[in-house]
């Protein structure tokens, strides 16, 4: 009897352990129950603010452009030649840098000296003769009817001096001929450049119209570009045109377009002004024409286009700060900035940087510094 007591006692202080057990679990699950609810309702509703750069959309003057090859010219590129004959006595090294007027080659003078001094002694020779004939002339004259000479001897008198004069005269021609061709014996640089080439050597003999030296002008340069006639009538002379030779692009003005085609490729030649840049004479370039005449558009940036298989799309910020995707369609190209055909007005601000994770209606925060990061 007393064992059966003690089994029921040892039954019931388990029967009051398991249910305190049940109480503490059955709190816990219920306060793990309210926490997580608490939790849903403080979580967001949506994703955080995207951080993003934004730039203005602009009404731009804008045009298709087309590229076509040009190359590096000298405005002055000249083989000079000589103006005398004679043996070549020295001729300027390859490379040098000459000013305009400086010697480049040098003719024997020693016949054109000879030539020189003949012609000034014709000339003191026949003015002498001259002098004598006038004065001769003049004193008959003087004399009158006492002289006995008859009117024809003295127009054969004055005849004989007028003759004499102008053969001074033309003795005086050729000895200036003489003087000019003895200084073309030096040879002279007629503008500012560098020798590129010797086209004779040192104890050769020249004749006039031989070239001597090849001589072009390295600091003022421009470009020489042929295109098709419907890319040459959209410009003008004055027009600004881009010019890249290779990563390198400058502005260049159009000075002149020669409006004459090539027979065989109908390629019309333009001239383009550059500013000192350092290119080579000689180096390949591209020309960029318009291909159609400008017109004012509404542009982005091209960082601006979010393009997916199948829509283009930009995203503009509302006043808001969030982000309203555009679905536009693209137009002219230039540079840097490109048309857009759809919702986008000028002053509108559109993402550049941080749009391609961008939803519909999503908050930003804008980025104050376009270099800063943005996530």
């Amino acid at each position: 009897m007393k064992r059966k007591i003690q089994i029921a006692g040892a039954a019931a202080t388990l029967l009051v352990a398991a249910g305190a057990a049940s109480f503490f679990y059955g709190s816990n699950i219920g306060a793990n129950a309210d926490a997580t609810d608490a939790e849903v309702t403080a979580a967001p509703s949506g994703p955080p603010p995207a951080p993003v750069a934004v730039a203005q959309a602009e009404r731009r003057l804008l045009a298709p452009h087309s590229d076509t090859p040009g190359s590096v010219v000298a405005t002055h590129d000249s083989l000079v030649a000589a103006a005398t004959s004679g043996k070549i006595e020295w001729v300027a090294e390859i490379g040098a840098e000459v000013a305009e007027g400086d010697i480049i080659a040098r003719i024997d003078p020693a016949d054109a000296r000879l030539t020189r001094d003949d012609n000034a002694a014709a000339v003191r020779r026949l003015t002498a003769r001259a002098n004598y004939l006038d004065s001769f002339y003049k004193r008959f004259l003087s004399l009158g009817e006492d002289a006995g000479e008859s009117a024809a001897s003295l127009d054969e008198m004055r005849s004989n001096r007028d003759e004499a004069m102008e053969s001074v005269k033309q003795a005086q021609v050729a000895l200036a001929r003489a003087e000019i061709i003895l200084t073309r014996t030096d040879v002279k640089a007629p503008f500012e450049g560098r020798v590129v080439s010797r086209q004779t050597q040192v104890g050769e003999f020249a004749s006039p119209g031989v070239q001597l030296v090849r001589l072009v002008d390295t600091r003022r340069l421009e470009v020489s570009a042929r295109a098709p006639a419907n890319l040459v009538r959209n410009i003008s002379p004055g027009d600004t045109i881009r010019i890249a030779n290779g990563a390198e692009t400058v502005s260049a003005t159009v000075r002149a377009i020669v409006p004459v085609g090539d027979a065989l490729s109908r390629m019309l030649e333009l001239r383009l002004e550059i500013p000192e840049t350092g290119w080579y004479i000689g180096s390949a370039v591209r020309v960029r024409l318009p291909a159609k005449t400008a017109k004012m558009v509404t542009a982005v940036p091209r960082d601006a286009l979010v393009l997916r298989a199948d829509r283009i799309s930009v995203f503009a910020i509302s006043e808001d700060n969030t982000a309203r995707r555009v679905d536009v369609e693209l137009g002219t190209a230039e540079g840097n900035y490109i048309e857009v055909i759809g919702d986008i007005d000028a002053g509108d601000d559109v993402v550049i940087r941080g749009g391609e994770r961008l939803r519909d209606g999503q908050s930003v925060t804008i980025a104050t510094n376009l270099d800063e990061p943005v996530a």
